[in-house]
This record gives structure tokens, C-alpha cells and sequence, in this order.
């Protein structure tokens, strides 16, 4: 499946089929003077219906670490609208090298996953044991179809166990990354915001996965 992200910014986007048919919206708000939170919801469920918010990102600012927020996850994950309370994404997104360009998580599937950023170019995931993509994230020239002429940046999807939804979120998180690292990629690797864990921050989780656990470094 290739969803193409109309427009072009992973915070405030459309993912679009190529036949036109929009299946996630991503919108970032500013619910404090601080804060920032993107939510990620799917325009083909009802407002007030459980499908509707698929996932929320409260950014990082100053020493609060980004949260995430999603039905996918358990306890305090799963308490969507609560602003300072989730999953630290540092220890559901992690990494293994302090100025690497990879992230891990552990899927619905009980796999480990790994995605990659490509300079200048998009984000792979792969599982962390074979080169199989699951998915990729580039610039296109489109053809045929509504978007016929255009260029769009496009999240190709292969079919596979892992959840869609945590594709998408984890996604977000890594091509927002990846777009503010290539800007200014000197910056970055000098003045990482905070290369042992986005914040620091502790506190208990049911939901920290296996990188957390074995003391994985994390960063986003």
C-alpha cells in the first residue's frame, strides 16, 4: 500500500491511497505554551467511536521527555488526552548507538524492528533479522492516478504481522526526526537534545520493551 502524505510535513498531513482515499490524518496542536501534541486519527471512523485516535506524540519540551499515547498499548499507554502521562518513546523507540541513525522497537508480532534514515531520502524499516522491507518512505513522480504529474514524498507498506498503526506511529516520530537531523545535521551531532533518552525522564511502565530493558540508549 503507498500512502502519500498531502502535504508534504509529517506533523500536519493527509495519508493518501493512491486512488485518493485518505486513511490517516495527522494534525500537531499547541495545547499549552509549551507543549506540543500531534494526533494521529483515522478520517474513516466516526469522531466519538474507539477507531477514531489511533495514536498521540506529546513533544518533548525543556526537560519533559516525548510521550506516547495509543490504544495499541496497556496501562498508562492507553490514556489518550492525558497530557504528561504515557509511554516514554525513548523506551519504545529506542536506540543502540548515541548518534546512530537507526531506531528499534518491538512489534504487536513479538518482533524486533528496526527503522533506518536515509539521508536526504526517506526512513526504511526492516525486522532487525533479515533485509525484508516493511516498509520505506522517498519522494516520487506519480503517474497516473489523481496525483498524476506531482511529486509527493510516499509511505510504501508491505504486507506483513506488524500492526499498521504502530507503522504510522513510529513513522511520525522517525521522519519528523529525520527531516529536522538532515537540516541541520552538524547541529544535531553536536548538540544532541538528549542523547541518553529524550529527557531523561523515569518513572513506571508496563510498557517499555526489550530495549529498555537491556539498557539501550535512546533518543528522539
Amino acid at each position: 500500500m503507498d500512502l502519500y502524505l498531502v502535504p508534504n510535513d509529517p506533523e500536519d498531513t493527509v495519508l493518501v491511497s493512491a486512488s485518493g482515499v485518505a486513511h490517516y490524518q495527522i494534525q500537531t496542536i499547541k495545547v499549552s505554551k509549551k507543549t506540543l501534541v500531534t494526533v494521529i486519527s483515522r478520517p474513516s471512523a466516526p469522531f466519538d467511536s474507539e477507531d477514531y485516535i489511533v495514536a498521540e506524540i506529546e513533544w518533548k519540551h525543556g526537560s519533559r521527555q516525548t510521550i506516547i499515547r495509543s490504544p495499541l498499548f496497556t496501562g498508562d499507554g492507553q490514556r489518550l488526552g492525558t497530557m504528561g502521562i504515557g509511554i516514554p518513546a525513548f523506551q519504545y523507540l529506542y536506540k543502540r548507538h548515541k548518534y546512530g541513525r537507526a531506531s528499534y522497537f518491538v512489534g504487536n508480532d513479538a518482533v524486533e524492528y528496526r527503522w533506518k534514515m536515509m539521508r536526504n531520502v526517506g526512513c526504511m524499516l526492516t525486522p532487525c533479522d533479515s533485509s525484508s522491507e516493511i516498509a520505506s518512505s522517498k519522494d516520487t513522480y506519480i503517474t497516473e492516478g489523481p496525483f498524476a504529474g506531482e511529486r509527493k514524498h510516499v509511505l510504501c507498506i508491505h504486507p506483513s504481522a506488524l500492526d499498521i498503526d504502530l507503522i504510522i506511529l513510529t513513522f511520525v516520530i522517525m521522519e519528523r526526526k529525520r527531516r529536522k537531523r538532515d537540516g541541520d545535521d552538524v547541529f544535531e551531532e553536536a548538540c544532541d537534545e538528549d542523547p541518553q533518552g529524550d529527557g531523561g525522564g523515569s518513572g513506571d511502565d508496563s510498557n517499555a520493551d526489550a530495549g529498555a530493558e537491556l539498557g539501550m540508549v535512546g533518543e528522539l
